[in-house]
């Protein structure tokens, strides 16, 4: 009897930026090509769009110095291309991330552009056949949820470190989400017919060792690696966390 489970490739937050090379995406093409995933989902903020950073101000000198937008979608679409031949074939879906949205956030302050901004940023995965969730919206496979960020009661974000103890309270269901950046497996007993629910936070896929400016003087505890799932009967029933290390060292030289 052919097995009826799932194969699921997740890539994490890549957070690609024109001052990040732009080689692990080839090494992640390369595992995709040897795994042949039945899957591929990646969860969220592909690029990490500093150019619209709220974080330095324009009238800053940070700001001054910040890339223009086309720079940013320049770049995304070059990563976008790197793992075109590897998916093709693969259904790939995207859930967009925070840093997507500074997008949206960008475009809403300035009427005289709406919808050119998201234009350039949504055609970019549709080039390359990527379905799209918007933020904080479930995305399903095999009955496993995927987002980038769960959102809670207040409309916020899960967060702290042990967000993902609280999403399983709270989740009826198996669910994979990234943002923090920190992976974790947490399988939670439930009391009725639903016995458990995993919770799997995916950390990030950007080069290993690397923190963002904005996260440098903080204690974080990142995790830069892919992770590869086995999903069948509505439940995570593998998990692999492979570290972006590991990938530069079996395909570095590709």
């Amino acid at each position: 009897m052919k097995f009826q489970g799932h194969k699921v490739l997740v890539i994490g937050d890549t957070h690609d930026s024109p001052h990040i090379v732009q080689d692990r995406f080839k090494w992640i093409a390369n595992h995709i090509k040897k795994t042949k995933p039945d899957y591929i989902i990646h969860i969220g903020d592909f690029g990490s769009f500093d150019s619209l950073s709220y974080f330095q101000a324009n009238d800053t000198q940070q700001g001054k110095l910040k890339d223009a937008f086309m720079i940013d979608i320049n770049s995304m679409r070059n990563a976008l291309s790197i793992l075109s031949d590897a998916i093709e074939g693969i259904p790939h879906h995207l859930c967009l991330g925070n840093h997507e949205m500074r997008v949206h956030k960008f475009e809403e302050k300035i009427p005289e552009i709406q919808g050119m901004m998201k234009k350039e940023l949504y055609d970019s995965f549709y080039t390359y056949d990527w379905t799209v969730s918007e933020y904080g919206e479930f995305h399903y496979v095999g009955g496993v949820a995927f987002v980038h960020a769960p959102l809670n009661i207040m409309g916020r974000e899960y967060g702290g470190k042990n967000a993902e103890v609280q999403i399983a309270n709270d989740s009826l269901h198996d669910l994979v989400f990234g943002h923090t950046h920190k992976a974790r497996d947490w399988k939670a007993p439930k009391i009725g017919n639903k016995k458990w629910v995993r919770i799997i936070n995916v950390g990030c896929s950007l080069p290993y060792g690397h923190i963002e400016e904005y996260a440098k003087l903080n204690m974080n505890g990142w995790s830069w690696n892919i992770t590869e799932l086995g999903i069948w009967d509505n439940h995570i029933q593998e998990s692999t966390f492979i570290s972006m290390d590991r990938l530069e060292r079996e395909y570095g030289n590709y």
